[in-house]
């Protein structure tokens, strides 16, 4: 069995997948290299392209590090073919749920309106509001939604998620609701916060009919794909003040223009898509990785195998608990 790394990772992260399959021949390459590697290779983890795929008869199993992984952008001869893909859903949600809760968080205390009044030596108060007691609706309830509302929970908000699958309710969540209530959910939200997949279904999902049916004092945060905002609408709507803000991390088009609005507007905070950013990440994902390579040894089902139609696993399949992987060996 020859597993390869694309592209490569640091010395203690390559031994620890070599301990994990002491007997594969593991190799690490980038670029054109990588696809020389993958001709007969049997594993994949990291990037994978068209070339590669084309290039590996062998291939059986790719493991992403990305959690998002757009059907659209899935190339047909990955989709028509019989290799199991995997995404990396819920590994990332510890630092991407903190991310989003801190753009929540200056938004709702006012640090943003602070920020730009100290660049210009300006002593005055900005509205604030609680998170204590808010409504936060959460799009999309994989790993990061959940741990969004882990956090929030602590914060003794009430969580309503929306979830294409359903799932499991923890106790500190109020409802799990199907998309179809989506405009229900959004009339009642202090915050929506968008994790979920960029799908056909979601494009533009945050558009002007529902800045329109918002609170005119509720906020948007998006952690998870930028063409899930329609970011004309969503700079009118800032500009009109139909929502109080909005905390954005991904945009349609990155890196954002440097001629955009968003950048001007005091009631919206941008991020460069950091969200995914940690000391480590590299753990992480290697550690999931790991876990599923002895599953995949073991002849069993894979975490986070994904449905190559809509880019995304089912429920049953979604990663377990990443604080089993969360180490630092």
């Amino acid at each position: 069995m020859k597993i390869v790394l694309n592209p490569p990772v640091d010395e203690e992260l390559f031994e620890k997948i070599k301990r994990t399959a002491p007997d594969a021949e593991v190799v690490m390459a980038a670029g054109e290299a990588a696809v020389a590697a993958c001709e007969n290779a049997e594993i994949l983890f990291g990037n994978y392209s068209v070339d590669i795929i084309r290039s590996a008869p062998r291939l059986r199993w790719i493991q992403t590090t990305s959690a998002g992984m757009d059907a659209n952008r899935i190339p047909a001869e990955l989709k028509e073919s019989e290799i199991m893909v995997c995404n990396a859903s819920g590994v990332h949600a510890i630092q991407v749920a903190e991310h989003g809760f801190a753009l929540m968080m200056a938004l709702m205390r006012g640090i943003n309106e602070s920020f730009h009044n100290q660049q210009n030596n300006t002593w005055k108060r900005t509205t604030l509001t609680d998170i204590y007691g808010a409504t936060i609706v959460i799009v999309g309830f994989g790993g990061i939604g959940r741990k969004f509302a882990e956090q929030a929970a602590a914060f003794q908000a009430r969580i309503i998620a929306l979830d294409v699958q359903g799932g499991n309710k923890p106790d500190y969540v109020e409802a799990i609701w199907g998309m179809d209530r989506f405009d229900e959910a959004v009339k009642l939200a202090d915050v929506v916060f968008i994790a979920c997949p960029h799908t056909d279904d979601t494009d533009k999902l945050i558009n002007s009919h529902c800045l329109d049916i918002m609170k005119p004092t509720a906020y948007v945060v998006n952690t998870a794909r930028g063409r899930i905002v329609d970011e004309a609408a969503m700079i009118e709507g800032l500009k009109a003040n139909k929502i109080a803000g909005a905390g954005l991390d991904v945009t349609e088009v990155e890196p954002l223009s440097a001629d955009s609005e968003l950048w001007e507007l005091k009631n919206c905070i941008v991020t460069p898509h950091a969200a995914g950013a940690s000391p480590k990440r590299h753990h992480r994902t290697v550690g999931f990785f790991c876990e599923n390579l002895k599953r995949y040894m073991a002849g069993d089902p894979l975490q986070n195998e994904i449905d190559k139609n809509v880019g995304f696993p089912d429920a049953d399949r979604r990663a377990e608990d990443i604080r089993k992987v969360d180490t630092d060996a």
